[in-house]
């Protein structure tokens, strides 16, 4: 019997748990699913699955098997999609996350280059500031900065970013320029609440950080309304270089304890770990890099 194929109906029975729903995703017969994973069993003299008429369980050992199962038919799997690619020009679907504010003001610039190189490449773009879970969403590419919190997966290096203080030229005109970070409390600080501690900004100085706990009329999880709510003087924001630098340049903000470090950060291409990275992959990742490299911070 196949065992390649033993293994793909075993890992289908395993997820979908029902014999009934791997054969019809598979489209074999269910007595051919059951020959396959009795075949499974006597070959590895152990028994993987349970079942009785009315469901099934995993044995300790079905979940070690099916462990070693998935990287091995995904290694064949994306051999033979490279393989295929040497041959042939990219394409496929390719589903991108990435944050709201940079994949507008940056990303989707340069995206539609991307399509014109690869036009059989279908991307399909995803906004969010929140972390994604590549295995489970089915992302294949995910571009996020900051601290990304774990090693599950792999993340290469776009580019760089920092945080600046502004307000505009009204707000100060009115309630004054902020000398040092403490005098910040006295300020309509307007918060953004996709940060880890929103309302905890940090400064550092000369090796020393002072953190200050703030405070303003408007909370919101868009950096770009943050800005746009700074320019119409409503409050002090900190927010990244490619948000307000254009507006630092025309003076319609003006940065503010300029002597003062606040985050920085790079944003970085992260996929899921795996030994074989499918071409279409591969090529959006270079094409980043090179569109996306600025110099470090």
């Amino acid at each position: 019997m196949d065992k390649l194929q033993a293994m793909k109906v075993f890992c289908r029975v395993y997820e979908a748990e029902s014999f009934k729903v791997a054969s019809e995703s598979l489209d074999i017969s269910r007595p051919m699913v059951t020959r396959y994973i009795n075949s499974l069993e006597e070959r590895l003299g152990t028994k993987l699955l349970h079942r009785n008429t009315r469901n099934i369980s995993i044995t300790h050992a079905g979940r070690q098997y099916y462990r070693h199962c998935i990287p091995i038919l995904e290694a064949i799997e994306e051999s033979e999609n490279e393989l295929s690619d040497l041959a042939h020009q990219p394409k496929g679907h390719l589903r991108l996350s990435v944050p709201m504010d940079f994949g507008l003001t940056h990303m989707v610039p340069i995206l539609s280059e991307f399509s014109n190189m690869y036009p059989d490449i279908t991307l399909e773009l995803e906004f969010s500031d929140k972390r994604v879970d590549l295995t489970e969403t089915g992302i294949d590419l995910a571009v996020r900065g900051g601290d990304l919190g774990g090693d599950q997966f792999i993340a290469r290096p776009l580019c760089s970013m920092k945080g600046h203080v502004c307000a505009s030229p009204e707000y100060i005109a009115k309630w004054g320029r902020p000398k040092i970070p403490a005098d910040l409390l006295k300020h309509n600080c307007l918060v953004y609440t996709n940060a880890p501690l929103s309302t905890k900004w940090y400064f550092q100085k000369g090796g020393l950080r002072e953190d200050v706990t703030i405070k303003g009329s408007i909370l919101a999880n868009n950096g770009s309304a943050l800005t746009r709510l700074c320019l119409e003087g409503v409050g002090i924001i900190m927010q990244p270089d490619f948000l307000v630098d254009p507006y630092i340049k025309s003076g319609q903000l003006v940065p503010l304890l300029g002597e003062y470090e606040t985050f920085s950060g790079k944003f970085y291409a992260v996929y899921a770990e795996r030994k074989l990275l499918p071409r279409k992959v591969r090529l959006l990742i270079d094409f980043l890099m090179e569109k996306l490299k600025m110099p470090s911070t």
